[in-house]
């Protein structure tokens, strides 16, 4: 396969969220802002890319259920010095990524805590591992690895900022010259309706292209 097309497919044609419908359930819940989604696709990208990469010198005679498992150990494992990175580095944002948006609640601290251990026990890792990656060598993998990691953060802070210019009328913190706000897309069946049609703008435009 040619590597351009590789990286491509990662990024745009084959994206993890948009294409395949994965790890939505942490984006639907905590991106409802700009600075959320970057933060949230960090912590991403450093779990998948280094669960990857560990993954890739386990040796290929365990079994497949062994190898799962180990998968989902090793993420587990770093996804704890990935959160206190991401505290560290915006303690604002990341308290803001434990919160949710409930009807008649309002905004709920803690309430979406539970969906951010979800980015280690995902199933992009699982099956792009053992259908795809691991198919590469070792620096080729590394690219195309980057590539669908790059394709998450694009889908991540899309669905972020328009979910921001939406409900809450800004972008990143800034307030924007919206003339009504609709502040349902903050809460979670907002996000699903927009990842929707997210979804389905990127099939028609990706069938178009092939049925040309």
């Amino acid at each position: 396969m040619d590597p351009d097309r590789s990286y491509k497919d990662g990024l745009l044609r084959h994206n993890a969220v948009l294409s395949e419908g994965m790890v939505i359930a942490p984006l639907v819940i905590c991106c409802d802002t700009l600075r959320k989604s970057l933060l949230l696709s960090l912590a991403f990208v450093i779990i998948t890319v280094l669960t990857v990469l560990i993954g890739s010198c386990y040796p290929r005679r365990f079994p497949y259920a062994v190898r799962i498992i180990l998968y989902a150990l090793t993420a587990s494992a770093l996804y704890i010095p990935v959160a206190l990175l991401c505290e560290f580095l915006s303690p604002s944002a990341y308290a803001a990524l434990t919160q949710m948006q409930l009807p008649e609640l309002g905004l709920v601290s803690g309430a979406a805590f539970m969906y951010l251990p979800l980015l280690s026990v995902n199933s992009f890792i699982v099956l792009h591992s053992e259908l795809h990656f691991y198919h590469y060598k070792r620096l080729r993998m590394l690219g195309v690895l980057t590539a669908h990691a790059a394709g998450f953060t694009l889908a991540a802070c899309l669905l972020g900022v328009l979910r921001e210019i939406t409900a809450y009328g800004t972008v990143f913190g800034y307030a924007v010259d919206m003339p009504v706000v609709m502040k349902g897309f903050g809460m979670p069946w907002g996000g699903f309706i927009l990842l929707g049609l997210l979804a389905g703008a990127h099939r028609a435009i990706f069938r178009k292209k092939q049925e040309a």
